[in-house]
């Protein structure tokens, strides 16, 4: 039976039904147990092709890595070839399926994960900083992108549980910033009735921050 089961699977399966439970239930729902019975398969199985469930995820972001140097072009500066490289890697983390977690839950070991991580650097190697700043300066790109799509899978949780519970989020937040009335100088408040929060997640909020951080590269070449 066991023989039998295996014919009916194969890696490239299990990545493919991986990706398809990532979807449907999310990462902090993913198990063996669970992709094998989307296999149609036994666990047992699957361990087979992957130790664990760790093993699946290294191969799921050597693959996000993969696709995401796929798309990826080198023209222009290096502040506009770092611009290109974090759109392409956002746009990647947005198709992929709980991706930016894949990513941050994982550690560079994979081939593709790692010509990711060292055409960044090739890029920043244009600037006239030392190594160190090179790389943290890698470090902390990567670390935005995959940060701000964490903070928006994480804010659309929060939100569903709220409405699931018959609550309004927006009314909540209203309620909230109108309760710091008292502060002498209250910017938050501000921002909000100037519907600037509205933009929480947006591109162009993305766009914001990434251009800070490129100029924030930039300022190191003068110190």
């Amino acid at each position: 039976m066991k023989g039998k089961e295996r014919t009916h699977i194969s890696k490239a399966k299990i990545i493919d039904a991986s990706w398809e439970l990532l979807r449907d239930e999310g990462i902090e729902s993913f198990t063996m147990r669970k992709l094998a019975e989307r296999l149609n398969a036994r666990a047992a199985s699957l361990y087979y092709y992957f130790e664990n469930k760790q093993s699946i995820f290294q191969v799921l972001a050597d693959q996000v890595a993969k696709e995401t140097l796929a798309s990826i072009g080198q023209e222009g500066s290096w502040k506009e070839q770092l611009n290109q490289f974090a759109l392409c890697l956002q746009g990647r983390l947005k198709e992929r399926p709980c991706s930016a977690q894949i990513l941050m839950q994982t550690l560079p070991l994979e081939h593709n994960y790692l010509r990711l991580i060292n055409f960044l650097l090739n890029i920043v190697d244009q600037v006239p900083i030392n190594d160190e700043k090179k790389y943290t300066s890698v470090a902390c790109l990567l670390n935005y992108v995959i940060s701000f799509e964490l903070d928006e899978y994480e804010r659309s949780r929060i939100d569903k549980r709220i409405e699931k519970e018959g609550q309004n989020v927006e009314e909540l937040f209203r309620q909230s910033i109108e309760s710091m009335r008292s502060e002498n100088t209250n910017v938050l408040q501000r921002i909000y009735q100037n519907q600037f929060l509205s933009g929480m997640g947006s591109n162009q909020m993305f766009q914001i921050g990434l251009t800070i951080l490129i100029s924030g590269i930039e300022q190191l070449t003068k110190e």
